[in-house]
């Protein structure tokens, strides 16, 4: 069995509703996030995908999110193969520094692998704190990289 993984940087994150941040940064060391109190927003990273890895279709097991939260929290994470959704989780509340290493708060696996038709994409979203007494300041969202792991066999 071939096992493949594919990463990519940070800085290839795309957003959904702009009008929700303050700034939308991208930089050498990857994608840096202001996002107004109360407010949120999908956020979209497209993973290299090996499709055919020794002449046998690739499955998909587990995608990653190096991550860097700041009074927001990321709440949902669907996987894409093209248009299809062959994984979505929801109700999360994944907050604070995940850029680092691997661990549970930014390691996703798959119900079960997916064989890859298309190409993968995984969108994320991210949610600002809100104050109700006193003033919230902007959430800030740091990307590292995304990555994903695939099998063919």
């Amino acid at each position: 069995m071939a096992k493949y993984s594919s990463w990519v940087h940070g800085n290839a994150l795309t957003v959904e509703s702009p009008e929700n941040l303050l700034r939308v940064g991208h930089y050498g060391w990857g994608a840096d996030m202001l996002i107004l109190p109360g407010k949120g927003s999908w956020f979209h990273i497209p993973l290299p995908t090996p499709v055919i890895v020794n002449d046998v279709r690739a499955h998909l097991q587990r995608v990653f999110i190096l991550f860097k939260s700041e009074s927001g929290s990321i709440r949902n994470v669907h996987v894409y193969d093209g248009s299809s959704k062959p994984q979505e989780l929801n109700d999360l509340l994944l907050e604070g520094e995940h850029r680092l290493s691997l661990d549970a708060q930014n390691t996703f696996p798959l119900e079960k692998p997916h064989t890859v038709v298309w190409g993968i994409g995984i969108s994320f979203y991210f949610v600002a704190d809100i104050g109700i007494d006193t003033p919230t300041p902007a959430a800030r969202l740091i990307v590292g990289a995304a990555g994903g792991d695939f099998y063919a066999g």
